[in-house]
């Protein structure tokens, strides 16, 4: 948000220079400065007003830009809805898939390969032998 002008409030810290400058409300310059500073109160003044100048600003749309500017592109919201239903539905047949019980798979050595540690075999390990060579 700009800069706004010097804030002179009647009354107010009579004896005080203007506010020229304010972190932004949320920023991390924002949380670094006094809790009690002038400047840190005069950014949450700014951000309520701009909070309620956009809550006028959305009264005045009519129903259908209203939705248009809070929910967006329907397409893509019912998109995203879709989607989300399709996750859902994914972990569901995964869940269910990994309910059935399957033989165990048979461990086989490959050429090339480094050993194959079996599983519960107590340090034994799986090593590839040539058949043919073993035959010739």
């Amino acid at each position: 948000m700009p800069q706004e002008p010097a804030a002179r409030v009647p009354g107010a810290w009579p004896g005080l220079p203007p506010i020229t400058s304010w972190p932004e409300y949320g920023t991390p310059e924002f949380y670094a400065a006094d809790p009690f500073g002038r400047e840190k109160r005069f950014s949450v003044f700014v951000a309520a007003e701009q909070w309620r100048l956009q809550g006028v600003a959305l009264d005045q749309l009519d129903d259908a830009e209203w939705y248009a500017h809070v929910f967006g592109d329907a397409r893509r919201l019912a998109s995203q809805i879709i989607a989300a239903t399709n996750r859902i539905r994914g972990f569901r047949e995964i869940r269910e898939a990994r309910q059935v019980k399957r033989e165990p798979h048979q461990l086989q050595a490959t050429p090339d390969w480094p050993p194959i540690r079996i599983p519960g075999g107590k340090g034994r390990y799986l090593t590839y032998t040539d058949e043919r060579g073993m035959a010739a």
